[in-house]
């Protein structure tokens, strides 16, 4: 019986093919980062929501976010979003309407994983 209420209250934590739910684009930017584990997002007011595929596209996700980080010490750098229930959800690949919005974001999390990696490297290699 434990096993059928684990499956239940499965939390999906990776999302693809994203983009924002509202008509009117904007980018993530508009919430706050979260830079620690220790800092406090309980004062956030702002809400955007997050649309989206989770399970190789199986199942539709609209949900709230609040904040975003991105995660530099993986192999490759890792953006997530804070839902409303306090749950980080990976966002893996966003939709193709939605690339040119999150670009900026994205090369400029590379390029900062890149040099935490190789902290010598000219800006040649990268």
């Amino acid at each position: 019986m434990d096993s059928l209420d684990d499956e239940r209250t499965t939390i999906l934590n990776v999302v693809s093919d994203y983009n924002r739910a509202e008509d009117e684009p904007s980018s993530f930017t508009k919430l706050p980062v979260q830079w620690g584990e220790s800092e406090s997002l309980d004062n956030n007011n702002s809400l955007i929501c997050l649309r989206g595929t989770a399970d190789n596209g199986l199942q539709k996700l609209y949900k709230p976010v609040k904040a975003w980080k991105c995660d530099l010490a993986k192999a490759k750098p890792e953006i997530s979003a804070l839902s409303r229930d306090n749950n980080w959800i990976k966002l893996l690949k966003p939709r193709k309407s939605f690339e040119d919005m999150i670009r900026t974001i994205l090369i400029t999390m590379h390029c900062l994983h890149f040099f935490k990696r190789k902290s010598e490297a000219s800006s040649k290699s990268l």
